[in-house]
């Protein structure tokens, strides 16, 4: 749970114990900082900066979140239990912003991913909701069948209920 610029103050701080020590012939130091390295190095690639920015999201910084997640040069190659929160929480700062087809996109490879019950409800909410401002009448009731498979909350029923009312109210 580091930023990138931690993980290189980290690293560097490793590496120069790690010379120190290999200079004074403390070998188990020097493997030992250089095993801590490379965990920082891979926590790079696979954890991310996604715990950051989720924290970043949930005090309602969706700048600063942003950020931070733009900070993933590789988002491809994060872990499983993470890439579904990175694209949830892109998706979620693009319907802040109202960026309707980045949020579609980014919530839609989120739902796919494989989220907790709860995330993935909010999410196929979204997404149908999406597709009712889109006028998007299959879309939408594909998003609200696959929400209704899953345990919701009477408020998310209701919200999905209407949500359905108005979808079937486009005509094709």
């Amino acid at each position: 749970m580091l930023s990138n610029s931690a993980r290189i103050f980290v690293s560097l701080l490793l590496i120069l114990i790690a010379v120190f020590a290999g200079y004074y012939k403390v070998y188990q130091i020097t493997a030992f900082s250089l095993l801590l390295m490379g965990l920082i190095i891979w926590g790079y690639f696979k954890e991310g900066t996604v715990i950051l920015a989720a924290k970043q999201f949930k005090n309602k910084n969706y700048e600063a979140a942003k950020v931070t997640l733009q900070s993933i040069k590789n988002p491809e190659y994060l872990n499983k239990r993470r890439k579904p929160y990175y694209h949830l929480i892109f998706g979620n700062i693009a319907l802040q912003q109202m960026d309707y087809q980045t949020a579609e996109l980014h919530l839609g490879k989120a739902a796919l991913l494989g989220l907790k019950a709860n995330d993935l409800g909010s999410t196929l909410m979204h997404l149908a909701n999406i597709s009712l401002r889109n006028k998007n009448k299959t879309k939408g009731l594909y998003w609200i069948a696959e929400a209704e498979k899953l345990p919701l909350t009477e408020k998310y029923k209701s919200i999905i209920k209407n949500i359905e009312l108005e979808l079937l109210k486009i005509k094709l």
